[in-house]
């Protein structure tokens, strides 16, 4: 649910997720499989961005490159003054991990392997995030639950769990309305980059005022940063990096399985 989060503070969804503002609530354990050290910093199989490309163009080398990755490490910040919400994520181009957490205590680990979610959240995560009631919450905090397709976990399905965690789901998650235009080139992180900017996507539910940017390496098209602006009390951000990190992915044992919105309890 990576970028599907993006307008959660915001009383809002996107990629066909439930998900709302949680409550307060513990802190989970750490997810199996050990963590990810850093690989090559190398961009994936992309051409430099050519002088005189269109806004669309630019776009999507953007998105291919994103595609084309091994692996990349995905920050994702949202403010608004209902609180925040923060997700970090290490995508591949078939599984993934992701940590949710909330100004609100909630928090929510996300693995996403050999085609199988797992999910382990507090109270607060398995209510506020995946509605799940209190009753059944309580009973299922802090254990891994396993969602497959044609399971839900809560008000949500398999693919509103595991939606924006592997490269692919992640671009088709960085929309932007046009008209497009571009702005640039300038410098971030030590790199040339270009932005493409539009208006923000009808699936965030923001003002007319929000433009959405997204900034991509000059050099091989590699997206670095999506932000969107013009909206007062709002702030969201989402960075890419680690391009090429190394991720061992494991399942956890023991999960239990999820059916019919709720857990079974085995």
């Amino acid at each position: 649910m990576a970028l599907a989060g993006l307008g959660l503070v915001a009383g809002c969804t996107g990629g066909g997720s439930t998900r709302t503002t949680p409550a307060p609530g513990t802190s989970t354990s750490p997810a199996p499989g050990s963590s990810p050290t850093a690989g090559t910093s190398a961009s994936p199989a992309a051409t430099p961005l050519s002088p005189g490309q269109s806004p669309s163009a630019v776009l999507a080398a953007g998105l291919a490159a994103l595609k084309a990755g091994t692996a990349v490490h995905v920050a994702i910040s949202s403010t608004t003054s209902q609180g925040a919400i923060t997700f970090s994520d290490d995508a591949t181009a078939h599984g993934g991990r992701q940590l949710i957490t909330t100004s609100y205590g909630a928090s929510m680990r996300i693995l996403f392997v050999a085609g199988v979610g797992y999910v382990e959240a507090n109270v607060a995560g398995l209510v506020g995030l995946e509605q799940v009631p209190q009753a059944e919450a309580q009973s299922e905090a802090d254990r891994w639950i396993s969602i497959s397709p044609g399971q839900e976990l809560g008000q949500n399905t398999y693919d509103d769990v595991v939606d924006g965690i592997t490269l692919s789901s992640v671009a088709t998650e960085l929309s932007i309305a046009g008209p497009l235009t571009l702005s640039g080139p300038t410098t971030m992180g030590g790199q040339r980059v270009i932005g493409v900017q539009g208006h923000a996507p009808a699936s965030m539910q923001l003002p007319a005022t929000a433009r959405v940017t997204l900034y991509v390496a000059a050099s091989d098209a590699r997206p670095l940063r999506y932000q969107v602006s013009g909206v007062s009390g709002y702030e969201n951000q989402i960075t890419f990096s680690d391009w090429g990190e190394k991720l061992a992915l494991t399942a956890p044992s023991g999960a239990v399985p999820a059916s019919g919105g709720t857990p079974i309890v085995t």
